[in-house]
């Protein structure tokens, strides 16, 4: 043996000789988001960008389960396998929720249930510095949620709509690969203008159109897998221009009324100094005022469905007061087996500490 060979020998000896240290194991993320008291006792109040009294927490309500094939009926015979049938995720595009709004939407949600849909709800984080200039983002982003996540439909709304309970039923019984509803503004400052090409008409029917508001849509989620992430940038008729590129047409359910609660912001034609007073004001408001989830007026639990938690937040449904800031999306979630529905979950007897706080950002 060489002299070379016989040192490595040696050294390869030494090295197994010398004990060796346990491998540390990774540190796993824990993703679950810091509560308001955990931040603050940190000292880190100052980072707190909501500073509403309300928690800035973005609700997340998964279902585990669904009967959808048992709603489908006679459609089975023409439906492609899907992960599961009859399944939709309504997704609010941020959580800045107008008067009247939220408990609207809970309301729908129950409903559409109820009716043997598998029904999930997710609030996209608001990406935005500016007023609503990442909601081509933040759509972009629920649109691809409801892909990766096996769901058949999306619903895609604004928080100033104001749905009915049947509105996500009525939409879906079209079984369009896009529809929308006829959508009404309570209040537009440039009144006359349009929400749609050609204008329209409560009350017509289900009416083909070029173009309509985006306020509230509904999707076949096939038609996200011909859609580029840009296509959600710009504005109404950019993205109808997108989805007609692709063989699809916008299709306007003008029965089912959904009114929104201030028209759309056209800001070309107001002045420069103006605009920029109107976008601070907005920015600031969205910053420090109340997330309007108050239950209805005159709601009483003794007499009415649903239930109003420790914050005031109205929920439809008893289950979803401890999941609606605890769901799979808030980075915390503990999949339980439906009982009696795709929302219900058994009890396992444990309270979840925080529940209310834990998913403050």
């Amino acid at each position: 043996m060489s002299v070379d060979g016989e040192q490595s020998r040696l050294v390869s000896q030494a090295a197994d000789a010398t004990p060796q240290k346990p491998r540390q194991q990774p540190e796993v993320w824990n993703s679950k988001p810091l509560t308001l008291k955990e931040i603050r006792a940190l000292g880190m109040e100052e980072h707190i960008m909501d500073r509403s009294t309300h928690p800035g927490y973005y609700a997340s309500s998964w279902p585990t389960v669904g009967r959808g094939v048992e709603t489908l009926g006679e459609k089975t015979e023409y439906r492609m396998p899907h992960i599961a049938h009859n399944s939709v995720l309504v997704v609010a595009i941020s959580n800045d929720w107008q008067e009247g709004c939220w408990w609207r939407l809970q309301n729908m949600l129950r409903y559409t249930e109820k009716q043997g849909l598998t029904v999930a709800f997710e609030e996209t984080s608001d990406m935005s510095t500016m007023p609503a200039d990442a909601i081509g983002i933040m759509r972009a982003c629920a649109a691809m949620l409801a892909v990766d996540s096996g769901f058949e439909w999306c619903l895609l709304l604004d928080t100033d709509c104001k749905v009915e309970e049947d509105t996500l039923v009525r939409l879906i019984a079209h079984d369009r690969p896009v529809v929308y509803p006829i959508c009404i503004a309570e209040q537009d400052d440039y009144p006359g203008t349009g929400l749609s090409s050609p204008m329209l008409k409560s009350g017509s029917g289900l009416v083909p159109v070029v173009w309509s508001v985006m306020s509230c849509m509904l999707f076949n989620t096939k038609v996200f897998n011909c859609l580029a992430p840009y296509a959600w940038h710009g504005h109404d008729f950019h993205f109808a221009q997108n989805l007609a590129h692709f063989g699809h047409r916008i299709y306007v359910d003008t029965d089912t009324v959904v009114k929104v609660t201030r028209g759309p912001a056209r800001w070309p034609v107001t002045k420069w100094t103006a605009l920029w007073e109107k976008i601070g004001n907005a920015y600031e408001k969205r910053r420090t005022a109340d997330r309007h989830r108050e239950p209805p007026p005159g709601f009483d639990p003794a007499f009415s469905e649903g239930t109003v938690d420790e914050n005031g937040v109205y929920w439809a449904m008893e289950e979803w007061k401890r999941l609606g800031v605890n769901g799979p999306k808030a980075g915390n979630p503990t999949p339980r087996v439906g009982v009696n529905g795709p929302m219900h979950r058994e009890n396992d007897g444990k309270e979840q500490d925080g529940t209310a706080e834990a998913s403050n950002s």
